[in-house]
């Protein structure tokens, strides 16, 4: 949809149906580009650092430093129809001070991914915490996205990550920079989103969105079911850009959204 030779541009389809202080590491856009990057990297045991992602089936292991620092780990699933799993098989946390916290989802910039308004669980929900005496316990996210967070100094922990398939994906990021990917809310009145971090170009093959005997139309504002394409810099929906909505029904025809 998007084409970006100077910024990391974060693209969204949207289908839109009716219905101590520790120091915080300042996160901008090639910081998540360069994470992705090297998150396919995996010997048969990974030391996690302070700001990671982790992409790979495997054991990732942390050990904790001296210096006070908030600590983030991003997972990610290589195909947008799996959900993050993970074990904690080892945990060296005292439970009465600061815990492991694990979140359903991605945060960013005081934005979470799915949005609290789309997501099938509220936030209280979808944060959970994991201390000296949640050895073995598992933790398994509502879409191909999930997050550690921990100052520097909490302890150490050893985690086992997995993944496992998702029968009906409605939120999901983009696992790669290219690719043939389907987004369907399978007949439920609900809201699905599909995200972007790379900057890309983005072309439609095949639509049924709204009803099927109309054709695909450009500026669907006006219409119940439309499907969205935004840009922005964060995860934040209302801080992005309307570039396009569209509606209704294709098997010939490709509509292509991009920016030169």
């Amino acid at each position: 949809m998007i084409t970006s030779y100077l910024f990391l541009v974060f693209v969204m389809f949207h289908i839109v149906c009716c219905m101590p202080k520790t120091q915080q590491h300042k996160i901008n856009k090639p910081d998540m580009l360069e994470l992705r990057k090297r998150s396919d990297f995996h010997p048969s045991e990974r030391t996690l650092d302070c700001f990671d992602m982790v992409g790979i089936e495997g054991d990732y292991v942390y050990t904790p430093t001296e210096r006070r620092r908030q600590c983030t780990v991003y997972f990610i699933g290589n195909f947008m129809d799996e959900l993050v799993e993970f074990q904690i098989r080892q945990i060296d946390i005292p439970c009465n001070g600061n815990k492991l916290q694990i979140f359903d989802g991605w945060k960013l910039g005081g934005a979470v991914f799915p949005s609290e308004e789309e997501h099938a669980y509220s936030m209280e929900n979808r944060q959970f915490e994991a201390c000296g005496e949640d050895s073995d316990s598992v933790f398994i996210s509502s879409q191909n996205v999930a997050m550690l967070s921990f100052p520097t100094n909490i302890g150490s922990f050893k985690i086992t990550f997995r993944t496992r398939k998702n029968p009906k994906p409605c939120h999901a990021m983009a696992p790669d920079s290219s690719g043939e990917y389907d987004l369907l809310n399978y007949g439920e009145r609900r809201n699905c989103t599909f995200l972007v971090i790379y900057p890309v170009t983005i072309s439609i093959i095949q639509m049924t969105v709204g009803d099927p005997s109309i054709e695909t139309k450009l500026k669907c504002f006006s219409e119940p079911d439309q499907v969205q394409f935004l840009e922005g810099n964060g995860l934040d929906y209302g801080l992005m850009r309307t570039e396009q909505v569209m509606c209704g029904s294709t098997e010939t025809v490709e509509v292509q959204v991009c920016r030169k």
